[in-house]
């Protein structure tokens, strides 16, 4: 059955620990440099530190903008319809219900670069409430509610700090899908969650919005850094402050069957997908291909989850005929030595 969309108490993880109990005890970072560890990521020894914790930079962006571009022709169809008409969907097509060209970012790849571009220029909340703003006058055609009533209070005057919507209707996954630059670039825990949840209050401010970015950036991070999806998501567990209902997807989505996982475009629904993807032990392709073969809201769950599992593969195991159909992919490139910098620098 599908994770409860209720439930406000605060709570420590009370499942599993799936850490090693070196790591349990907090001395993960020491005896994982010779990759001996469970919770390590697996690659061999003689790995350059440097260039895998770049590479999973680069995959978490790159992998949000394919698995954006892929789920965008499957949009709002059903698992059926998408089988009647397209089989089993596997490569970067376009079309869809907005009939996008094959590879053009929707609003969650085009909002994810606008924050990306931010934080390279120097980030502040300002600047990115910028970028969004200039991108939504641009007329987007694919623009959610939630974010153009915020975005048209921007554009009227509004601060950015006073223009996202809290109300218990307002818990859509317009701020979960851009956040996983914030995750990429900030290595610092209190940063990373003040980052993580005003850049979505922008437009989504309600409570469940703000623990998903907050628990999705934290796992990010994590991958990042090596961790396993096991490793990663047992510290986000532990570490994050997170009330019972978000919890609950992140405890119950790695073992979920894919025709219980909620694509209808709600928060807490969208970021058990993530999971679910990271967990499936699919691999990088398989794992996008079976969420945007779910369809409904599928270029942001597959934005979501192609965020998660790139920032654990790395942009190496994005394929080469995805990655060469996006059309952001060379700016990605660009821009993903100055985004992985950004894990080194003190923020005051």
């Amino acid at each position: 059955m599908k994770a409860s969309h209720s439930g406000t108490g605060t709570r420590r993880h009370s499942g599993r620990d799936l850490r090693c109990s070196t790591c349990r005890m907090g001395e993960h970072h020491s005896h994982q440099v010779d990759c001996t560890c469970p919770c390590w990521c697996g690659q061999p020894a003689g790995a350059n530190g440097a260039d895998l914790v770049a590479d999973r930079v680069a995959g978490g962006l790159l992998g949000l903008c394919v698995g954006d571009a892929l789920g965008a022709t499957t949009e709002f169809t059903s698992p059926s319809e998408i089988a009647r008409r397209l089989g089993r969907h596997t490569e970067i097509t376009g079309g869809g219900l907005f009939k996008w060209a094959p590879g053009q970012g929707t609003d969650d790849t085009d909002m994810a670069m606008a924050v990306a571009r931010a934080y390279v220029a120097g980030y502040s909340l300002e600047r990115v409430a910028e970028g969004f703003l200039a991108w939504y006058k641009g007329r987007p055609k694919d623009v959610g509610g939630t974010t153009a009533a915020a975005l048209s209070l921007l554009e009227r005057g509004a601060s950015p700090r006073k223009t996202g919507r809290d109300d218990e209707r307002s818990a859509a996954n317009g701020g979960l899908m851009r956040c996983v630059v914030t995750g990429l670039v900030r290595s610092a825990s209190a940063v990373r969650r003040q980052e993580a949840q005003e850049i979505s209050a922008i437009t989504h401010s309600e409570r469940r919005c703000l623990q998903a970015v907050t628990a999705y950036c934290d796992l990010t991070n994590h991958l990042v850094e090596g961790a396993s999806p096991a490793a990663a998501l047992g510290w986000a567990l532990d570490e994050t402050p997170l009330d019972d209902d978000v919890a609950a997807v992140l405890e119950w989505a790695p073992e979920a069957a894919a025709g219980d996982l909620d694509t209808s475009g709600y928060v807490l629904g969208t970021l058990g997908v993530g999971v679910w993807a990271l967990f499936s032990g699919l691999g990088f392709e398989e794992a996008l291909i079976a969420v945007v073969n779910l369809g409904g809201d599928a270029d942001t769950t597959g934005a979501v989850a192609g965020g998660l599992v790139g920032a654990h593969y790395g942009a190496t195991a994005v394929p080469e005929r995805w990655a060469g159909a996006v059309a952001y992919g060379p700016e990605v490139m660009s821009l993903a030595p100055s985004l992985c910098e950004l894990r080194s620098v003190a923020v005051l």
